[in-house]
């Protein structure tokens, strides 16, 4: 049976911070969304040169289970770089195994109650995962989460807390989705016809809430998809926010992300959290 997650208690700061994310945010430049391509190009280039190094720098990993959740519309092949990398610098890299991140035509997303739903859909899947890879090592499990990716592990986290160890997240948009630079052309693609008006985002706000664990979350001024007002949670005792100069789309293979990913692991392992 699966464990429902801990309430979120109303304080006056959260109300705040809540109050913050309701405000209709800035989707990035389009300057930067019409770069991305570009700009992971030169980041996959970078880390060919320099991936030798940051596995030399990280080496020593527990070896300790990590999930590696992908973004939407991505499988587990977009992950295999940084579980390649996971791998070589001493953890147990773990793919979600639920096939292409997207929904089918029958169900396509039109609303963002649909996209609640689909990601109510895949943090199930996560928790299933989750269950199963502590099951089969007897250890707690850390998650590493890109894009919408990160939404599934924060969310699973919150049912599994006792199993999680922690939650490391790549450019993920917690807040409005109006907030990203693809909202109005996902809904010219899906064809949606729901006024704006009409649809929930009190849903999808409100899991925008502090975490339930240690969570570490990796953002970029500079991604060209996610804008900065959606791109952190709260300030808690249990977050902290790092940015880096990366797009969106190469988050899994930029350099100082993935030296930022390995510092996060290292420093839950120094601190002794199981």
């Amino acid at each position: 049976m699966q464990s429902s997650p801990s309430p979120q208690v109303r304080t006056p700061n959260n109300m705040l911070q809540r109050a913050n994310m309701n405000a209709l945010p800035k989707p990035p430049p389009l300057g930067l969304a019409l770069s991305e391509f570009p700009r992971a190009t030169v980041e996959s280039l970078q880390l060919v040169t320099g991936l030798g190094r940051l596995i030399r720098n990280h080496k020593g990993g527990d070896g300790h289970p990590v999930l590696v959740l992908p973004g939407y519309g991505a499988a587990d092949g977009s992950t295999a770089t940084l579980r390649f990398f996971l791998k070589r610098i001493g953890y147990r890299p773990f793919a979600l195994e639920a096939g292409r991140n997207v929904e089918g035509m029958e169900n396509r997303i039109q609303s963002v109650d649909d996209a609640t739903r689909f990601r109510e859909r895949l943090v199930d899947l996560t928790v299933d995962r989750i269950r199963e890879i502590h099951a089969s090592t007897g250890e707690s499990v850390s998650l590493i989460g890109w894009s919408m990716g990160g939404l599934y592990a924060l969310d699973a986290s919150r049912h599994l807390p006792d199993i999680t160890r922690q939650v490391i997240t790549l450019g993920s948009p917690f807040g409005d989705p109006r907030g990203t630079s693809l909202f109005n052309l996902m809904r010219r693609l899906s064809g949606s016809r729901v006024p704006i008006e009409e649809q929930n985002f009190d849903d999808w706000l409100d899991k925008a809430a502090a975490p339930s664990v240690p969570t570490h979350v990796i953002y970029s001024d500079r991604d060209g998809i996610v804008g900065t007002d959606i791109a952190r949670l709260p300030h808690s005792s249990l977050t902290r926010h790092v940015q880096v100069d990366s797009s969106h789309v190469a988050f899994a293979f930029n350099v100082r992300a993935l030296d930022e990913v390995a510092t996060a692991l290292r420093t839950e392992q120094v601190n002794g959290l199981s």
